[in-house]
């Protein structure tokens, strides 16, 4: 293949144009200076392959007709020899006569019929194939890494940039190779892939610690990526609940790392990218584990908000999401005010989370869709259809939020026995029997529909529903609800060719869900069936052990109180991460 030249990662614009691109987002300063629209950039990883499957088949079908030619005529001048043979041969033969002549080009049609006979019989060669970690990584990418599309907001998107760097350390090959390899493992029950996995984390793991021992290699990304996807790895290798421990100090180290790069990392696109990624994990688990963020994270982040890339209004709403959910964060950790002030600041709370979910453009909303009939891998009636994987993940962080403020306002409702009165005592009331109940409906109605709305956004996360494509977005005003028509089908099946997006910010969700005392059964059952789906789909142990333990919890009997066709939850999303365990 010809040296052609590395190819530009520029736009479409500026490609014509042959000028340099700065590849900004969401357009580069050469398209808007001319004001003509910017398409995006070309992804490098989608260059380093073409399909030439049917040049090849073309190739190699002209050579066959070729030497089927070439075989054809050798037999008939073998035919033709052998008679020539059988008969009589005069004694002398001229060489300038015609004869002497064919009987050469014979030989040289049998000489050549011997060579392609003795060329088919050689052993055929096996087509180049990838490695196993080479497999590994494609493999990850495939499941965790989300370019950005609507909203310039993906995930793991930064992978494919560092690893096409050629001055990227092995650092981060190793790490990510290591994740990989145990994801493949799990999706794939090899034993020897996994410990391919264990070897390739313990080389990871020990770049990684020479790294910390230095302040210089510590602060760079290679080494803050290696400490994210080692956590990762905790994740797909998950044993058991105790695996926890370690995926939890790997969240801390990444942490402190972050802390110690402070708002230098957020000058360049790369370090600003990372951080703001894993500062929303380090959100979700603080809200799910109620448990804090660093001070240092928060400030940092603070600084970010005047370095977003996409819309202002975007940018105004997701500053305030933020905000809003630390908030819940610091309300869920308060053990100092009364249940009184508690249960009001949580309720303030949720006033002002309605108010942001009503904010929210309508291009942003999602739509809900009837089922035509029921199906066992949808549960409930309804569906969601989003236009964006980011935006329903900030949809579904809204509603973590809400069932969390919720718990709180449930949990207030009545004074902790333990520590307000005597073992013997009864609990403390903090409103009136009426206040109480009426407050309770409210919060697990809430709590209900919740529940409801997540699992609703299940079947487009696993890729039973596409999202819509990029035309049909740009067709739709602000002032327009999104109208699409699609039907969901069977997860995993060959009727649809969608691909899962976020299926890993399912898991938590739904072990939370399953494991509540209230959970009715064919909840409970439906959420184990999609743990074991998302396991063998992304390759993550961690599901497959919090699935084991949905279903041996439902075998010891755990009840089930449902009262007025509604499900009352007390404590959802408690412990979902459970990081000080």
């Amino acid at each position: 293949m010809p040296n052609v030249g590395k190819p530009s990662k520029g736009c479409k614009n500026c490609r014509d144009r042959k000028v340099k691109c700065d590849q900004k987002r969401p357009s580069c300063t050469q398209c808007v200076r001319i004001s003509k629209e910017c398409f995006g950039y070309r992804d490098p990883l989608s260059m380093m392959f073409k399909n030439e499957s049917e040049v090849v088949a073309r190739r190699a079908k002209i050579r066959y007709a070729e030497l089927t030619k070439k075989s054809n005529q050798a037999t008939t001048a073998a035919a033709a020899a052998a008679a020539v043979e059988s008969s009589p041969k005069p004694y002398h033969l001229d060489p300038n006569s015609p004869s002497s002549g064919s009987d050469s080009e014979s030989s040289a049609e049998q000489l050549a019929l011997k060579t392609w006979l003795a060329s088919q019989t050689r052993f055929v060669k096996k087509g180049i194939a990838p490695s196993l970690e080479d497999q590994a990584i494609g493999f990850f990418f495939s499941n965790y890494v989300q370019k950005p599309t609507f909203v310039p907001r993906g995930e793991f998107d930064f992978l494919s940039e560092m690893l096409d760097h050629p001055e990227t350390k092995k650092i981060v090959h190793s790490s990510v190779a290591a994740a990989g390899l145990a994801s493949l493992a799990t999706s794939t029950k090899s034993p020897a892939v996994m410990k391919r996995a264990q070897e390739e984390y313990v080389k990871a793991l020990s770049m990684t610690n020479k790294a910390l021992q230095s302040t210089e290699t510590a602060l760079k990304d290679g080494t803050l990526v290696s400490v994210i996807m080692l956590g990762l790895y905790e994740n797909f290798a998950f044993q058991s609940k105790g695996s926890l421990a370690s995926w939890a100090k790997h969240v801390r180290g990444a942490c402190t790392l972050l802390s110690m790069r402070g708002v230098d990392q957020l000058k360049h696109s790369l370090g600003r990218r990372i951080f703001q990624q894993f500062y929303g994990t380090v959100l979700l688990v603080a809200l799910e584990t109620r448990t804090p963020i660093p001070q240092d994270l928060c400030d940092i982040w603070e600084t970010t908000t005047d370095m977003r890339d996409y819309s202002s209004f975007g940018k105004l709403w997701t500053t305030e999401m933020v905000r809003l959910i630390r908030r819940a964060i610091d309300l869920s950790q308060d053990n100092k005010s009364s249940p009184l002030t508690i249960l009001a600041a949580a309720s303030q709370l949720d006033t002002e989370l309605q108010s942001l979910m009503a904010w929210i453009p309508n291009i942003w909303r999602y739509e809900t869709k009837a089922l035509r009939w029921p199906v066992d891998y949808v549960y409930g009636e309804t569906y969601h259809i989003y236009t964006d994987p980011w935006i329903l993940q900030m949809w579904n962080n809204l509603r973590a939020c809400r069932l969390v403020l919720h718990g709180i306002i449930l949990s207030s409702i009545t004074k902790d026995a333990n520590t307000n009165t005597t073992l013997d005592a009864e609990p403390v009331p903090v409103l009136s029997e009426s206040q109480a109940h009426t407050q309770s409906s409210i919060s697990k109605h809430i709590i209900t529909t919740t529940v409801a709305e997540v699992c609703a956004s299940a079947p487009q996360i696993l890729g039973q529903i596409p999202f819509p494509d990029m035309e049909s977005l740009s067709s739709q005003s602000d002032a327009d609800l999104p109208t699409f028509n699609f039907h969901p089908y069977p997860p995993g099946t060959f009727s649809n060719s969608s691909k899962t997006t976020y299926p890993h910010h399912l898991i938590w969700p739904l072990y939370a869900i399953g494991d509540s005392p209230l959970c009715p059964p064919d909840l409970r059952e439906w959420c184990i069936r999609v743990l074991y789906y998302i396991a063998l789909k992304i390759g993550t142990r961690q599901a497959v052990v919090l699935a084991d333990d949905l279903k041996s919890s439902g075998l010891r009997g755990k009840t089930t109180e449902v009262g007025d066709g509604e499900l009352h939850p007390v404590r959802t999303l408690r412990d979902m991460h459970g990081m000080e365990e």
